[in-house]
């Protein structure tokens, strides 16, 4: 079960980082920090805040 998961995990990281392939140097660290804008951004919306 949790190699399922463990499995699971790392093709959706893999995933998220092809969307940003194409940028250079752009694929772990374009894609850590949009994950942090957008946990960021639906938190605030969550909250009932303005989403910018």
């Amino acid at each position: 079960m949790f190699y399922a998961f463990q499995t699971m995990v790392l093709e959706a990281w893999d995933l998220w980082c092809g969307l940003f392939g194409l940028l250079p140097y752009g694929d772990p660290y374009g894609a850590i920090i949009a994950l942090f804008v957008l946990v960021g951004m639906s938190a605030k919306m969550l909250a009932g805040g303005e989403p910018a």
